[in-house]
């Protein structure tokens, strides 16, 4: 369970460094940029990182519990199989969800940023 604060600081961080890149003329208003880019920041923060890393946490964890019980052979048990798919497909779930919703900021950014008139390069 101390894996699940780790990648929320990961990803939080990983946000934190990755800032879009833009063509300074392709605006009327340039000098408005850290602005716009924190108005379009505070909107993707509608997506919520515990929301969807919990969502993708718990379907990837059921599936490799299930499959985990049923690949179990010879000294592993049906049970000790599913509490390892248990544990290692909530982990990557976990995981999968916070890279999704990265993303998902990533984008939103972007095409509000978009919108307001910012050729986004990269």
């Amino acid at each position: 369970m101390k894996t699940l604060p780790i990648l929320l600081v990961t990803a939080l961080i990983g946000g934190c460094a990755t800032k879009p890149l833009i063509d300074p003329k392709s605006s009327s208003t340039p000098t408005n940029f850290h602005l716009d880019e924190m108005e379009c920041e505070r909107i993707a923060e509608n997506i919520s990182y515990p929301a969807e890393m919990a969502k993708k946490a718990a379907i990837q964890g059921i599936i490799s519990a299930l499959m985990g019980a049923a690949l179990a052979k010879g000294n592993i048990t049906p049970e000790t199989g599913a509490t390892a798919g248990l544990i290692t497909g909530t982990t990557v779930g976990a995981g999968t969800g916070a890279y999704n919703t990265f993303e998902r900021r990533k984008q939103v950014v972007r095409r509000c940023l978009e919108g307001r008139g910012y050729k986004v390069l990269e």
